[in-house]
């Protein structure tokens, strides 16, 4: 009876969920492990992605939790944490085109329709901004449209090309094997899985993070 009195006496207590989590997924590393306002749901966040644990069912999912008011608590929590490692983000790294007052980091994708809708945004305001590019291709061609930018002696005009279209469907892409180039895609390959970036459009823009080409958030954040 004194082993049910003390709660304290290690045979008879519960494993807490991160422990079971711990054994049962123990090929899944992380960098942290909360509760969330939902009960029995734990969330783990793996320095790439947030992802959640039940322990009842010992399961984890994968997927976005939406609040009944339409919040994207997934994306919300995968931004902030995306923020804090972007706080320290080497912009001697970047591309750099203008020389405006507010800093606008970018993730993109040449070929990406809205990282094409977003340079059409920053265009017409780039007396005001100055846009630090790194480069995240999604394919083969933007890769070679990427290379093609960094192997030009006039890199941020050859942006603007690419960016607006002009090189679409060229078979003349300059794809050398340029030293700087090379270490700049290199760079920005291994930032973007270090923060965890998974798509484009992604702006970092006075300290807060805007996933995709979300205008109405950019253009606030630009104006406050």
């Amino acid at each position: 009876m004194v082993l049910f009195l003390f709660p304290g006496c290690s045979s008879l207590q519960k494993i807490s969920p991160e422990e079971q989590f711990k054994k049962s997924f123990s090929k899944h590393t992380y960098e942290t492990f909360t509760e969330t306002s939902i009960k029995g749901v734990y969330e783990v966040y793996n320095g790439r992605q947030v992802y959640y644990y039940l322990q009842e069912g010992d399961v984890i999912f994968l997927g976005n939790i939406i609040s009944k008011d339409g919040k994207n608590l997934t994306q919300e929590s995968n931004a902030k944490r995306m923020a804090t490692k972007l706080t320290n983000l080497p912009l001697d790294k970047a591309l750099k085109i203008g020389s405006g007052k507010t800093t606008v980091v970018e993730f993109i994708d040449p070929n990406c329709h809205y990282c094409r809708l977003s340079f059409n945004f920053f265009t017409g305001r780039m007396k005001d901004i100055t846009l630090y590019v790194f480069f995240f291709p999604l394919s083969q061609d933007s890769e070679n449209k990427i290379r093609h930018i960094l192997c030009a002696q006039d890199k941020a005009k050859m942006y603007n090309d690419v960016l607006g279209g002009k090189l679409d469907g060229s078979d003349k892409l300059n794809l050398c094997s340029d030293k700087d180039a090379e270490n700049m895609m290199k760079s920005h390959q291994e930032l973007s899985a270090k923060i965890g970036i998974r798509g484009t459009p992604l702006f970092y823009i006075k300290g807060q993070v805007v996933p995709g080409f979300d205008q109405p958030a950019i253009e606030k954040l630009l104006k406050d």
